[in-house]
């Protein structure tokens, strides 16, 4: 009796338990926000002018926007705010008897602005109108210059006229910025004065009236901006209700920030790559698995052009002499500890276009001496080497003053060069006047710097004769070696109008080849950005391009931990 009474107290002790620690488990609620810190504040938040074109801007607008396509981590592009990329498999896209380019777009029926009102085709002409004006000061008018028409067919359907084949004809819908813009809202003001469409307070009000899956809900100058979940959002519901950008000027204290969990994530802008790089050492020295500080390589190609007006660079043996000379693999150890790739082209191994059977410079200072031996270079009396008719193998490189990264490369490429033969001076410059004078003007023999790419990039078309800067054409163009090559000059241009992707890359490859056995610029190496994160947040993909890490915003979620 007395058993089966003290059996009965332990259970019903054990069941209160159980109603007690359940309730407790449950009630740690998965978070649903995320606080992005950042080291710039946008200066507007608009998809077409130049104020808006900051890469934070970028960043707050995919929250806030849907655009036609947006290019993922691997650098695919993806449809967005359309149904599909047309083909010409199915029609959508086709050549006319005229040799115009006709593209039929398709666009995702359910999509809302912020008030409202339906995201219709006449809403992504109105862009392309905007973007089109000689008034407006867009930030590019690249791709909308190469259309003829756009029009609409019904609410739902944009058909696009290109002047001329273009393999880009099927990633934008009618313009450079790749957004639709608000018809009803804006037409008025737009008509109003052009000039100045893009002061007017709209995409600084808050709410902004957007189409994407958040809205704009504060911007505190000098602080922060908040967005938060669109209810009427008709596709993927984000499980991230809520997202703070957080504005900090100082990288110091954006990274005690970072170490004391004050900030869910950080962009590429907020740390720099040396910082970055001994963050991520000292998370690692720490033990700490809770934070990831990791850099994502991109299409920002750091590179050496070469003035082959130089005597001694006319010489192509001399232009591949100084690429085995130079240790790259030494320099990014040294320098980023292997976290930025050394480059054998302009493209990296993730463009569409890479030829992975290019000819690769792998230091070699022994066969660096016999090219030189064999283009006329004999040792002169101090060790540096001198060609009769030519003097002594005396070069002078210059790139941004003050950039420390580039100053350590030059400083360690002086030393391999000097190794073989080779006197290297070193002349750095203010940015104004080296982008400003000395490229354009070709006033240099070496010159660093970089050139930042998209995945839609070709670069190549730089390199064509006609774009060689002069006093003819007022200094225009960025061919700055003055590399002329026939036939580069016939293949870049049918790049751009070959439709049949196989035989774009089969010419892209060639062109690659080409540049690479000439050498007219040396490859060092492609950039990489830092971004750190909680390491229960995710996915966190960054892209290494211009697409911002809010992509895939409406994919985030909280692990429990």
């Amino acid at each position: 009796m007395v058993k089966t009474k003290w059996t009965w107290l332990m259970l019903l002790l054990v069941a209160a338990m159980a109603v007690t620690i359940v309730p407790l488990a449950g009630a740690q609620a998965q978070r649903t926000d995320v606080i992005i810190t950042t080291q710039q504040e946008p200066a507007r938040l608009d998809p077409l002018s130049n104020a808006g074109n900051m890469f934070v801007a970028s960043m707050v607008r995919f929250t806030i926007f849907t655009g036609d396509i947006y290019f993922d981590n691997k650098w695919k592009p993806t449809p967005w705010g359309v149904e599909k990329l047309p083909s010409l498999k199915d029609g959508d896209w086709k050549i006319r008897p005229d040799g115009k380019m006709e593209v039929r777009w398709r666009l995702k029926k359910g999509l809302l602005w912020h008030d409202g009102k339906p995201v219709t085709a006449y809403d992504w002409i109105f862009a392309y109108r905007v973007n089109i004006h000689p008034e407006f000061p867009a930030t590019s008018r690249e791709i909308a210059e190469r259309i003829e028409n756009v029009s609409a067919p019904d609410p739902y359907t944009v058909v696009t006229v290109w002047k001329k084949k273009d393999f880009r004809g099927n990633l934008f819908v009618s313009n450079d910025g790749g957004f639709p813009l608000p018809r009803h809202i804006l037409e008025r003001d737009f008509r109003r004065n052009p000039a100045k469409f893009d002061q007017i307070p709209w995409s600084n009000a808050v709410p902004t009236v957007g189409n994407g899956p958040y809205v704009l809900k504060e911007w505190r100058k000098g602080s922060h901006i908040v967005v938060e979940a669109f209810d009427k959002w008709p596709f993927q519901k984000p499980t991230i209700k809520r997202i703070t950008f957080r504005f900090i000027s100082d990288t110091n204290t954006i990274i005690a920030n970072v170490l004391a969990g004050a900030t869910d994530a950080t962009d590429e802008t907020a740390i720099p790559f040396a910082q970055g790089l001994e963050l991520e050492k000292r998370l690692k020295a720490e033990g700490r698995r809770d934070i990831i500080a990791e850099p994502t390589p991109g299409l920002i190609w750091e590179h050496i052009d070469v003035n082959l007006d130089n005597p001694h660079l006319k010489d192509k043996r001399v232009r591949q002499a100084l690429l085995y000379a130079a240790d790259r693999e030494a320099i990014v150890r040294s320098l980023f500890e292997g976290k930025q790739p050394v480059s054998h082209s302009f493209l990296p191994e993730k463009h569409w276009g890479y030829n992975p059977r290019v000819k690769k410079y792998n230091y070699d200072p022994e066969r660096a001496k016999r090219l030189l031996a064999e283009a006329g270079y004999r040792p002169g009396p101090d060790g540096i080497l001198v060609k009769e008719g030519v003097g002594r193998l005396s070069l002078t490189i210059t790139t941004t003053a003050g950039n420390r990264v580039r100053e350590a490369v030059e400083q360690i490429l002086q030393q391999q060069w000097r190794q073989v033969g080779i006197e290297l001076k070193i002349s750095n410059q203010p940015a104004r006047v080296y982008f400003g004078d000395t490229l354009p003007q070709r006033k240099y023999d070496l010159g660093m710097f970089a050139w930042v790419l998209s995945p839609i990039s070709i670069l190549v078309d730089i390199y064509q004769s006609k774009e060689i800067p002069s006093p003819a054409n007022n200094f225009a163009g960025a061919n700055f070696p003055g590399y002329r090559n026939e036939e580069l000059d016939r293949i870049v241009p049918t790049i751009g109008e070959e439709l049949d992707e196989r035989k774009r890359i089969q010419l892209l490859q060639r062109v690659q080849e080409i540049l690479v056995e000439d050498l007219p610029a040396l490859p060092l190496y492609l950039r990489s950005d830092y971004t750190t994160h909680k390491a229960a947040l995710e996915p966190w993909l960054p892209t290494g391009i211009t697409t911002p890490v809010t992509w895939n915003a409406v994919q985030w979620k909280w692990s429990r931990m």
